[in-house]
């Protein structure tokens, strides 16, 4: 049956999808308008002009474009990260291309032959590095930039060691400017982030008002990265009072998340109204929270004031217990807003009263060295994609010296910057970087000419296109390729190489590279469909280990530990947009039954209705935790009246069974293979309300939901793999 009713659509859909991509070959791509960024783009222009001021005041101005060389790559990799990361990323790109310009220049002017084998290993470690996160991979892909860049004109070690030296000095001014940026309007990137994440909160039970009953979005809040990596020059105690707005907008979230399983059941539409006044509150928060608010400082408590008494004429009603922990939630916000209006941005520490709880560490160096490990293998996607660009980028450069190609080291450098894991994205950059090279040439020819032979021209003319490459970054690729090379094309006759030739070899070299990244893509491809099935097992195992930690805490509020819990929330919500990008992916690429893009949006469905029943869980448990502190010396009566529960030892059961079952279907995405031999979720559940079980009617309404969802991807997953 399954057959009959996708094989017609199956044999079509490789030709359809072929005619889709190349009729978006003609395309010029999205313009993101709203992405462009002056005032980002000043501070890193401002990086890369200053440097070839100080040449042209000094009389070296090839040197100053050394320099400027050095801070244009530091300039893209400011752009990742908030803070310290930030200056990371600055930091490691800089090191990395001081390495490589002297690397290439010396091995350019004494043993060319000797660049293939350090093209590969470059082209390998670049292609690996998409597994450490975007901050740390676009920082190691600037360290081929400089390779190839420094390719072009070979020298002696020490000239090469001189120029290395410029190239560091250029790409740590880029960090020194984004360091001065933090003393400029200290807080206002927290405040503005947090304020974006108590309105996405907004929209939220908006959409709850309005009949929606779908879980929240599973990305992280926007103001989690900001939080977690503040300005350093913050005060203790507004971090503090920011990470204590970040903890209440999470559970804030969970309390939403069960406030909209009570939307459809509820004929009256008090808790659409209740939705209505929660999104009025949050709203008002979220501007009390911005650098310049002018709410009044009474407003957001006397809209709570209202908002208790809606909730308090639903005392007997079942969705009572929800309406109480948004009250508290948003008391509490009212409280912490009001310390951050009093409290300035200088330097200070936080009171006992307002240590927060700390957000999950970020990734160091023990995670960044297993997860390296992890992708060695060329079996998974970043092992291959790594082998791949070694392969190709190593074969380009061999093709270069064996052909004597003039300044054929664009076409190496074209296959580093669109050869990517995806073929999407190749595609798409391959063909919006010869469109723009093309442009860009002839623009950056015309300059250079109009400009010579004064050097102020062609650094006015540098700075102009650097900066509008900069602020186009994120709108268009293609129009940011334009703008680069015309930078480029400047800054190579400012050193001495012919504008006319450079833009007419930039041309025609970046032309055969994207065709070869392309070719490459197509010879050796990693398509989604290939690997998708381990990234949704990796979305149900996660679900797995965040399910049955509620589940086993659930009574045990004194063994909850808060921190384990909110990391396996963020794994779960991790792999949750993981999987949502997955499944875009999937769309674009050739289908690979029998996990087809049909499939994985009916997986994702089925797991965000799982997510929504973890959320009103997730809540409970921290209501039971909250309740024992506030029990004092009474919790443990509370933990043993659940321990000498005669259901509490259904529910485990319950919990086991949930686990099992989740972890294998898991398995069954791996394998591609139908499930079998799965416990009887449903009989374990219903035996739960055949007795008294504490706090059960707010519990078995989310083990109904919970058993419902995991039954519901057994029976896709029997249907799809059979």
């Amino acid at each position: 049956m399954r057959g009959e009713a996708h094989g017609g659509d199956l044999r079509a859909a490789p030709a359809r999808w072929e005619r889709r991509q190349w009729r978006g070959m003609l395309r010029l791509g999205s313009f993101k308008w709203h992405e462009l960024s002056l005032g980002r783009a000043l501070r890193v222009a401002l990086g890369v002009a200053v440097p070839l001021v100080v040449g042209v005041v000094t009389h070296h101005l090839d040197d100053g474009a050394f320099a400027a060389l050095g801070a244009l790559p530091a300039g893209f990799a400011s752009f990742e990260g908030r803070a310290r990361t930030r200056v990371a990323a600055v930091v490691a790109a800089s090191t990395g291309m001081a390495v490589s310009t002297f690397v290439g220049g010396v091995l350019a002017g004494s043993a060319p032959w000797l660049l293939v084998p350090v093209v590969a290993l470059w082209g390998y470690a670049t292609g690996l590095s998409v597994c450490l996160g975007l901050w740390l991979s676009v920082a190691i892909l600037q360290w081929a930039v400089a390779l190839l860049i420094a390719v072009g004109i070979p020298q002696s070690p020490s000239q090469a060691a001189l120029r290395a030296g410029l190239v560091l000095a250029g790409g740590l001014f880029q960090g020194v400017l984004v360091a001065a940026s933090w003393t400029v309007q200290r807080g206002a990137a927290e405040r503005a982030a947090l304020a974006e994440s108590y309105r996405s909160l907004s929209a939220y039970a908006s959409g709850l008002a309005a009949g929606s009953t779908e879980p929240p979005p599973p990305a992280d809040f926007s103001a989690t990265a900001v939080v977690a990596d503040p300005n350093p020059l913050l005060s203790d105690t507004t971090r503090a009072i920011c990470l204590n707005l970040l903890e209440q907008a999470e559970r804030i979230r969970a309390s939403l998340a069960a406030l909209g399983a009570h939307t459809a059941a509820d004929p009256s539409g008090t808790v659409r109204t209740f939705a209505v006044r929660t999104s009025e509150v949050l709203d008002v928060a979220a501007e009390a929270m911005s650098a310049r608010s002018a709410v009044p400082a009474t407003r957001l408590r006397e809209l709570n004031a209202a908002l208790a008494g809606q909730a308090a004429a639903a005392r007997t009603s079942g969705w009572h217990w929800v309406a109480e922990a948004l009250l508290g939630q948003l008391r509490a916000v009212d409280t912490i807003v009001g310390r951050m209006r009093t409290t300035g941005s200088g330097t200070g520490h936080a009171g006992p009263d307002e240590a927060p709880q700390r957000p999950v560490p970020g990734p160091g160096v023990e995670w960044t060295a297993l997860t390296l490990k992890a992708n060695l293998t060329p079996a998974g996607e970043t092992g291959r994609h790594a082998v791949r660009l070694a392969v190709v980028a190593g074969l380009a450069e061999l093709m270069v010296h064996i052909s004597g190609l003039f300044q054929g080291r664009w076409v190496v450098l074209t296959i580093f910057l669109v050869l990517k894991p995806d073929f999407a994205s190749t595609l798409s950059r391959s063909v919006h970087r010869a469109l723009g090279t093309a442009a860009g040439a002839g623009l950056g020819a015309g300059v250079a000419l109009l400009a010579r032979p004064q050097d102020a021209g062609l650094i006015v003319g540098a700075t102009v296109a650097v900066a509008a490459a900069y602020a186009l970054f994120s709108v268009n690729y293609l129009l940011f390729s334009v703008s680069l090379t015309v930078f480029i094309v400047i800054i190579l006759d400012i050193l001495g190489l012919s504008a006319e030739s450079t833009a007419t070899a930039r041309l025609a070299n970046t032309a055969i590279g994207a065709a070869l990244a392309i070719i490459a893509y197509w010879a050796w491809p990693t398509w989604e469909g290939l690997t998708a099935q381990q990234k949704f097992a990796r979305l149900l195992t996660s679900q797995s280990a965040y399910l049955t930690y509620l589940l086993s805490r659930l009574g045990r509020p004194g063994t909850t530990d808060l921190a384990r819990l909110r990391a396996l929330q963020s794994a779960a919500r991790r792999a949750r947009t993981d999987a949502d990008a997955s499944t875009a992916r999937l769309a674009a690429e050739p289908i690979h039954p029998p996990l087809t893009p049909a499939v994985a949006r009916t997986l994702v469905a089925v797991v965000m209705r799982l997510a929504h029943a973890e959320l009103s869980l997730h809540l409970l448990v921290l209501q039971q935790a909250a309740s024992r502190r506030a029990a004092g010396t009474g919790a443990a009566d509370r933990d043993e009246e659940w321990r000498g529960c005669a259901p509490s030892a259904q529910l485990d059961a319950l919990a086991a069974a949930l686990g099992g079952t989740l972890d294998k279907l898991a398995e069954a995405l791996v394998t591609l293979k139908a499930p079998g031999g799965l416990p009887p979720l449903r009989r374990l559940e219903a035996s739960l309300r055949d007795r008294s079980l504490p706090d059960g009617s707010r519990l078995l309404p989310i083990t109904d939901s919970i058993v419902d969802a995991t039954n519901t991807l057994s029976d896709v997953l029997r249907r799809e793999f059979a």
